[in-house]
């Protein structure tokens, strides 16, 4: 396990898919991260690569040969190497191997780089591509759970004054998921975002997906535990929102996703697939998100 300090935060790292697995406020002893109750769902923050979300059927076909994956991909559960720590930052790495090969037959190195700045935690995506002819084809996100408060009201339980907004607001393209976690873009429509209260049913069909822009900045608040956190994406094009419906878990997802699950006609092909990332050879791109948090 890593561990990360300063005056603000401690914050706890997993080598096992470069996981964040705890955030807590010094000053209050206030844990933000979801403590992964197998009750109800068992990870944290789990890095998704080289997908996001679901493939059609679970597979994909990529030079006359078909493949099988997943949701969210292979890297959230297989060991990363350490790189770097320092008492601020931590930087993990992962890389191809057979077993990779079997689902996704690229070369690709991905390094992660978590940095601690005063009550904000920068997550970094570095992906390289090390072949020296071929085109890799990825997807990444991060998919972090934050505790919220929670009641019984009558005889279920349900959040308390819990709430998102983007910033700015204003109109944002909202894609809808098939009941089979499928994105259907022929129902895709903007919608306003402003100041958005959450209870357990906003989440009856599935994670809230929005497309953003470079400046987006979206607010996660639980009034009722005087907690905010702010989370503001780089080179991330999309948002999924999400907590278990009907479960009734206490807890929200703020997911930063540069890529998104399969539309429902889709061919079937990585190359070309919606919002795939193309990286020529011996290219590097990054990708990164920060968090900031607030509790009084």
């Amino acid at each position: 396990m890593i561990t990360l300090e300063n005056d603000y935060l401690i914050v706890k790292i997993k080598e096992e898919g470069a996981e964040l697995v705890s955030i807590v406020d010094k000053k209050t002893d206030y844990e933000f991260l979801w403590q992964a109750d197998e009750k109800y769902w068992a990870r944290h923050a789990p890095v998704l690569f080289p997908i996001v979300g679901k493939l059609k059927d679970d597979s994909y076909q990529f030079v006359d040969k078909e493949y099988h994956m997943k949701q969210h991909g292979f890297a959230r559960d297989l060991p990363f190497h350490v790189q770097n720590i320092t008492s601020n930052s931590a930087s993990l790495y992962l890389k191809n191997t057979d077993e990779t090969h079997e689902k996704y037959p690229f070369e690709f190195s991905l390094q992660i780089n978590y940095i601690l700045h005063y009550s904000s935690i920068t997550v970094s995506y570095e992906i390289l591509n090390p072949s020296t002819d071929k085109t890799l084809y990825y997807s990444i996100g991060g998919h972090p759970a934050f505790n919220v408060s929670q009641s019984t009201s009558g005889s279920k339980e349900e959040f308390d004054d819990v709430s998102f907004r983007f910033e700015p607001a204003g109109q944002y393209l909202q894609i809808p998921l098939s009941k089979g976690g499928l994105t259907l873009p022929n129902k895709a429509k903007y919608v306003e975002v402003n100041e958005v209260p959450i209870k357990h049913t906003t989440f009856k069909n599935d994670a809230l997906i929005y497309q953003i822009s470079q400046q987006t900045e979206i607010v996660l608040e639980d009034k009722s535990n005087d907690v905010a956190i702010r989370l503001k994406p780089n080179r991330m094009d999309f948002v999924g929102i999400w907590s278990p419906y009907p479960k009734r878990a206490p807890f929200v997802c703020i997911e930063p996703w540069s890529g998104i699950a399969d539309p429902d006609n889709t061919t079937g092909h990585l190359a070309e697939k919606y919002a795939i990332h193309e990286l020529r050879a011996s290219q590097l791109m990054t990708h990164d998100y920060t968090m900031s948090f607030s509790k009084n």
